[in-house]
């Protein structure tokens, strides 16, 4: 006899796609900002590539400190929430 499905939670599934999304976006948008910023100043003072380098890496430390920063006050506000729904008035 087959097992019945697990039954699913839309809007689990979503939140947790939507904070995929937007984790993978505050890694890439600071490295790929200083990529661009990199570029532009390294042209403008005829550096290439040595600033494109700093700036990339200075976003590719930053990026993960700022994702770090939000999944922890994602995480607290969303058990925060969960412990208000569980809560007998």
């Amino acid at each position: 006899m087959p097992s019945p499905k697990p039954s699913i939670n839309w809007a689990e599934a979503i939140w947790v796609l939507l904070m995929g999304a937007r984790g993978g976006l505050m890694i890439a948008l600071p490295v790929l900002a200083g990529l661009a910023l990199g570029f532009l100043l390294d042209n403008r003072f005829g550096t290439l590539p040595l600033i494109s380098l700093i700036l990339t890496a200075i976003g590719g430390i930053v990026g993960p400190i700022i994702l770090y920063r939000w999944v922890v006050s994602a995480v607290k506000q969303r058990m925060e929430t969960k412990q208000n729904e569980e809560k007998p008035e």
